[in-house]
């Protein structure tokens, strides 16, 4: 169920790097319970944004909050402790298997070897992942493998906040549409805030309650699928909707 008090805000925020603007003064609400897209095309700034609001850069200006608590130096560690973050490929360390991989953090805090075998277990199932995978090492396993792997460890903690950037970008379109499926369901299954990084509006469309469209640093438009694709806020929506020769705009809001 979705709540309709944002889990993450951020305010006034700006992001520069020398003299190029990254992120221009940006003030996005990231609703509880729901699945928010950043979209855009290569440079627009949602990577960017991405990490600002995990914490991994600090704004220029403006504040990022969780849970209305400013983010700081001082107190990012403890939160991020509830958030997961996918990247791409996985982002496994290559010289761990795939279990010391997802258990790291779970290590990191302690916690007794039975709670965090139990937990393992239980993100497998979760995930869909053979039992005797967990013992391979990330040159052993396929890519979907290996992304299977990178949810499970970013799940560990079971944080209130998933971020995903770009997490199916580099796989076959078999495996793509699978994992699609199966972290739809999960999602789903679990209620978790998720904020996803993609640059295919398709996978925007399927995943996406609110889709943030981002060019050059700025937000153009902020709504659901429907919203960009029959009532465009700026010429550019309907440029990149349209440039998608893949993504049938015929479908959106057709009867099902």
């Amino acid at each position: 169920m979705v709540d309709a008090s944002p889990i993450l805000q951020l305010v006034s925020v700006s992001k520069r790097y020398g003299a190029a603007t990254a992120l221009a003064t940006t003030t996005l609400d990231v609703g509880a319970g729901a699945t928010t897209v950043l979209i855009g095309p290569s440079g627009c700034g949602k990577t960017t944004l991405l990490r600002l609001m995990l914490g991994l850069i600090a704004p220029d200006a403006g504040q990022v909050l969780f849970r209305g608590a400013a983010m700081t130096p001082h107190n990012i560690r403890g939160l991020r402790t509830h958030m997961g973050y996918v990247v791409q490929d996985g982002g496994l360390f290559p010289h761990l298997t795939a279990a010391d991989n997802v258990c790291l953090m779970a290590r990191h805090l302690g916690w007794p070897r039975a709670k965090t075998n139990q937990r393992l277990a239980e993100l497998g199932d979760l995930v869909r992942l053979p039992a005797e995978t967990l013992a391979r090492y990330p040159a052993e396993m396929s890519g979907g493998q290996k992304q299977r792997v990178g949810l499970m460890r970013a799940l560990m903690l079971d944080p209130e906040l998933l971020f995903l950037d770009e997490p199916l970008g580099a796989l076959d379109p078999l495996v793509r549409a699978e994992l699609q499926d199966d972290l739809a369901a999960i999602f789903s299954k679990l209620a978790k805030s998720v904020v996803l990084v993609t640059h295919d509006l398709a996978e925007a469309a399927f995943f996406g309650q609110v889709i943030v469209l981002l060019q050059s640093g700025r937000i153009v438009q902020r709504g659901s699928i429907e919203d960009l694709v029959r009532r465009p806020a700026d010429p550019f929506v309907t440029r990149f909707v349209n440039a998608q020769r893949h993504f049938d705009v015929r479908t959106i809001g057709a009867p099902a």
